[in-house]
């Protein structure tokens, strides 16, 4: 069996840091995953390197090197609680106990320190490993890109510190493999709390020396004068050139083409109104040249008086004044039969619904033959009293001066016996109502009309 030091490759006299880079260097070269071509000889020598590594270690902890003291600080370990007081410095000088002389050590002192865990430290035997970069603080006339530099640096600062220091336990002293797990997991836990608490140390101290630190505050002065000036030139401009485009619209004049445009649109519409109101006034005085009585339209005024100057016109004009005349005589007569008493109306109406009562049970009765030929002469003596075509034939100029009441009373009397005929062949006293109604609803409309043509020729 080959001595540890040989499978390792180290001298015997090599401390711990030197062993473990030596470990990890011949680990990588003979790992069986990197190997495939030859695993079984790799196999075997990553095993030898594995059993050399932990015997050395296990020599160191136990009896071959000094002791093992859980909790323990190691000596070059700095205390950071002595730098989070003003009494640490004085003043704010470069010197050595200056505000920039001080904390340019103590930084400088972390960053060697973290070098030297990086390259003990897993990471440094990792593939394009690189070492950290620490800036230095700098002194009281650094330049704010330095400045600032430094913070951005350390206030996201990492350590590559493993803090073995702190284990409670001591793996190699385990009776068995399970109580070895067991203290190895409570090792990682102690650890990890020293480790964040580290971190958090090195950061609160990062921003207690930018607090008090007179260049952060110079050059954040500068920065907001530099602010408000690049607002105030912003502001300026912007008012300049506010004002350049109210002077430009001032002294605007518009293209000859778009003023020949808008005078042709001008001109457009005044014609359109023109236009407008001649149309208006032309039916305006189409309207005045129209005879409601003929119910006729002239070009002119003077078409019109020769006109109302014309037989024809006086003829029509007298028919319908003959009729008008009825028609407001007969709205008076039934006006004043609307203001009697009801009870005069309901005992001169009920002969007359007695004589037809009686003339429907008589037709009930066999009568019928002889009360529909009584019917039958009534209406034949009516329409008799019609006027003839020939009357209209005479002289179509006369046609419009036919005396309409005549016309229209022979109508009604033609519609009264039309219904009391069919109220004698049915026999059904319930239809005389409706029948009196469309009666008296028909006669309703011809008055109408007659109204109408009426205030036409007040009108005019």
């Amino acid at each position: 069996m080959r001595c540890l030091y040989e499978v390792l490759s180290v001298d015997r006299t090599a401390d711990d840091d030197s062993i473990k880079k030596a470990y990890r260097k011949a680990a990588l070269i003979w790992h069986p995953d990197k190997n495939q071509h030859r695993l079984e000889e790799a196999d075997v020598h990553f095993k030898e390197i594995q059993n050399a590594y932990e015997s050395g270690e296990r020599h160191q902890a136990g009896g071959g090197g000094g002791g093992f003291t859980p909790g323990e600080r190691p000596e070059d370990e700095v205390d950071l609680f002595q730098y989070f007081s003003s009494s640490c410095y004085s003043g704010f000088g470069d010197g050595p106990k200056g505000f920039y002389g001080v904390y340019s050590e103590l930084f400088k002192a972390l960053a060697e320190q973290e070098l030297a865990a990086f390259e003990s430290s897993d990471a440094a035997g990792a593939k394009n490993a690189a070492p950290p970069v620490y800036p230095s603080f700098g002194a009281s006339d650094s330049a704010s890109s330095e400045v600032f530099g430094f913070y951005r640096s350390w206030e996201s600062f990492v350590t590559y510190k493993d803090f073995a220091w702190a284990d409670p336990y001591n793996p190699a002293t385990a009776p068995n493999r399970q109580v070895r797990r067991k203290m190895e997991d409570e090792n990682r836990k102690a650890r990890r709390v020293q480790r964040r608490e580290y971190l958090d140390n090195v950061r609160e101290l990062v921003a207690f020396v930018k607090k008090r630190d007179k260049r952060v505050a110079k050059f954040q002065a500068e920065e907001a004068a530099r602010r408000a000036e690049q607002q105030a030139a912003e502001a300026a401009r912007r008012a300049a050139e506010r004002e350049e485009r109210l002077r430009r619209a001032a002294a605007y004049q518009e293209p000859a083409w778009v003023r020949a445009s808008e005078a042709a649109a001008s001109d457009s519409e005044v014609g359109g109104q023109q236009r407008t109101a001649s149309d208006a006034s032309e039916e305006a005085q189409q309207q005045q040249h129209y005879c409601i009585v003929c119910e006729k339209r002239f070009r002119s005024a003077g078409q019109l008086a020769n006109h109302e100057r014309s037989r024809a016109h006086r003829e029509a004009l007298a028919a319908l004044m003959e009729v008008l005349q009825e028609e407001e005589a007969w709205l008076l007569d039934e006006d004043g039969s609307e203001e009697q008493p009801a009870a005069a109306a309901g005992t001169a109406a009920k002969p007359q619904q007695q004589q037809q009562q009686q003339q429907q049970a008589a037709a009930r009765k066999g009568k019928g033959k002889k009360f529909k030929k009584q019917q039958q002469q009534q209406r034949w003596q009516q329409q008799q009293q019609l006027p003839s075509s020939s009357d209209f034939d005479e002289d179509p100029e006369t046609q419009q001066g036919v005396n309409l009441a005549q016309f229209d009373k022979a109508a009604a009397a033609a519609d009264s016996s039309s219904i009391e005929e069919e109220d004698g062949e049915t026999g059904d006293a319930e239809q005389q109502p409706a029948a009196a109604a469309a009666a008296a609803a028909a006669a309703a409309e011809r008055r109408k009309s007659s109204q109408n043509k009426m205030k036409k020729m007040k009108r005019t």
